[in-house]
This record gives structure tokens, C-alpha cells and sequence, in this order.
């Protein structure tokens, strides 16, 4: 028999991101250069920031923004098959688009991840066409509509401070990693 429980037990992962994130920010309050692992577009020495850019912020204000999205999207996202899985390729994928592609700065903040859920639950809606998919969805939708967070708005942010190509690759790695695995289990 399968017991539900508030959290689900994926959901913890995306729990302690985030107390690696606040742990982040605090660093970088007290000086260590923590935003030197963001991605720096085609810089070979930022290869790293593929991988670490999603738990690095600009400030309580920028982490605040991304934990709530985050807290969201991951909640919604962790009750789906495959969730690492997708979760892993999502992460590589949008940073590595974000590295060969991106214009100039240091790109940091779990934004891209957010967008790449938004993605991936879109995905599942129209690709698997299953009812939890669809339920996800309008969760998600219902949800962020609540917290005041315009889906359309932060995906289509063009602000000098804004890594909107973060945002727009990360959507898009959420919707191919959900066409990829659409025939999983």
C-alpha cells in the first residue's frame, strides 16, 4: 500500500537545493566570490557554471523570486516519472544552450530550472496527454496565477539584469526533455 505524504519524497531534493542556495547567498554576503561558478558565456574557464549557476543568486531579492517559482514548479514536478532524470537533463541542457548562445554576463540563478519545469509539465500535458499531466498543468497555472507570478511575463523578461536567454532555453530543454521521455513509464 503507498502512503502520500505532504512532501513527496523527490520533493526533498528540491528542499535541500534550496538550503544550498540560502547557503550560497550568505557566502557571498560575507565575501566569498561565489558568483564566479555563474556561466560566462563561451568562456572555458565557466564550464562549471553549467552545472552550479541554478544554486548561485544575486541577493535575497533574486533568490526569493526563483524559491517561490521554485518551490512551485519543483513541488509539481517532483511527483513525475522520471523527475531526476528530467531534472538532470534540464539543468545541462539549459546551461549548456545558456554557454554557447547566450550574450555577455555572468548568468546565474535557478530561473532557467524554474522555466525548464514550466516546460517539462507543459510537455507532459501535450505530449503524454494523461490526466496528470494535465492536472500539473493546471496546478501550475493556478498556483503561480496566486503568487502573483506571470509565467508569460518572466518568460519573455528582456531586462539588462534578466538572463531571459536562461529563461527562454530552459522552457525550451523542459518541453524536449518532455517529448523525449513522453514514451516513459
Amino acid at each position: 500500500m503507498k502512503t502520500y505524504t505532504l512532501f513527496p519524497r523527490n520533493f526533498w531534493l528540491i528542499l535541500y537545493s534550496s538550503a544550498i542556495m540560502i547557503l550560497l547567498v550568505l557566502l557571498d554576503l560575507v565575501g566569498v566570490p561565489v558568483k564566479s561558478f555563474g556561466i560566462v558565456p563561451q568562456s572555458e574557464s565557466h564550464l562549471v557554471g553549467i552545472v552550479t549557476a541554478p544554486f548561485i543568486h544575486d541577493g535575497w531579492s533574486h533568490l526569493s523570486g526563483n524559491l517561490i517559482g521554485l518551490a512551485i514548479s519543483g513541488y509539481l514536478m517532483s511527483q513525475q516519472s522520471y523527475f531526476k532524470r528530467a531534472s538532470i537533463a534540464i539543468i545541462f541542457l539549459e546551461g549548456t544552450f545558456v554557454w554557447l548562445f547566450a550574450g555577455d554576463g555572468n548568468h546565474i540563478g535557478a530561473s532557467g530550472v524554474v522555466m525548464g519545469y514550466y516546460g517539462f509539465l507543459l510537455g507532459t500535458a501535450i505530449f503524454k496527454r494523461n490526466l496528470v499531466g494535465v492536472v500539473s498543468l493546471a496546478a501550475l497555472v493556478i498556483l503561480t496565477h496566486y503568487a502573483n507570478i506571470s509565467f508569460f511575463a518572466t518568460l519573455l523578461d528582456f531586462s539588462e539584469q534578466t538572463s531571459s536567454e536562461g529563461h527562454i532555453f530552459g522552457f525550451l530543454s523542459g518541453l524536449g526533455v518532455s517529448y523525449a521521455l513522453k514514451r516513459a513509464a
